[in-house]
C-alpha cells in the first residue's frame, strides 16, 4: 500500500506555519509525491490562530484536509486543544512544552521550542527548527529535499540561520 500522511501545523500567526507548510509541500514534490496544501489564519496577522494542512501521497490526493491526521504540530493550547482529542491514537502530536501544558499523554513529544530559539540567538527560525523536529520524529521527506526546498523559498541572507535550526531540530 502507498504511504501518504496527512500533516497539521498550527499554532499563531508569525510562527511561519504558512511558509513552513509550503516548503515541506515542495520538498515531497522533490521527492515525487504528490502534494495539497492548504492553509487558514485568523484576521489578525500576528498572533491570531493559524494553520497549515499537507496531504502528502504517492497517489492522487483526493481531498485537500486533513480528514485523519498523522501528525499535527500544536503550537499554542489553542491549536492543540483543537487536536488532541480528535486524532486517532497513531497520530503523533508535537507540541511546544512551553505553551501548552494541558496535555493528554497519548502519541505526544513535547519539545521545547523558545529554548531552542534562545540557543540558536533567533526568534524568528522557528519554522525551519519545528521542520526539523518533525523530521526526526517521523520520515515524511527526505532531507536533501527539505534542505533543497528551504534554500529555495528562504533569501539567502537568511539561509544559514534556518538551515542551521533545521539541523539543530533534526539532531535533538
Amino acid at each position: 500500500m502507498a504511504k501518504s500522511w496527512q500533516i497539521v501545523l498550527a499554532g499563531e500567526g508569525g510562527q511561519g506555519l504558512i511558509l513552513a507548510g509550503r516548503i515541506l509541500s515542495e520538498a515531497a514534490i522533490m521527492d515525487g509525491n504528490n502534494v495539497s496544501l492548504t492553509s487558514s489564519y485568523g484576521i489578525a496577522a500576528r498572533g491570531g490562530y493559524s494553520e497549515a494542512q499537507v496531504v502528502i501521497s504517492e497517489q492522487e490526493v483526493y481531498y485537500p484536509k486533513c480528514a485523519s491526521p498523522d501528525l499535527v504540530l500544536a503550537l499554542t493550547q489553542q491549536a492543540y486543544d483543537r487536536y488532541a482529542e480528535n486524532v486517532s491514537d497513531d497520530c503523533l502530536i508535537i507540541y511546544d512544552s512551553k505553551d501548552v501544558s494541558n496535555t493528554k499523554g497519548k502519541n505526544e513529544a513535547g519539545f521545547d521550542f523558545k529554548e531552542a530559539l534562545l540557543t540558536l540567538g533567533n526568534l524568528k527560525v522557528i519554522n525551519s527548527l519545528f521542520l526539523g523536529v518533525i523530521l526526526k520524529n517521523r520520515d515524511i521527506v527526505s532531507r536533501e529535499s527539505m534542505i533543497e526546498s528551504l534554500k529555495k523559498n528562504l533569501p539567502p541572507k537568511i539561509q544559514d540561520i534556518n538551515l542551521k535550526a533545521f539541523s539543530y531540530g533534526l539532531d535533538q
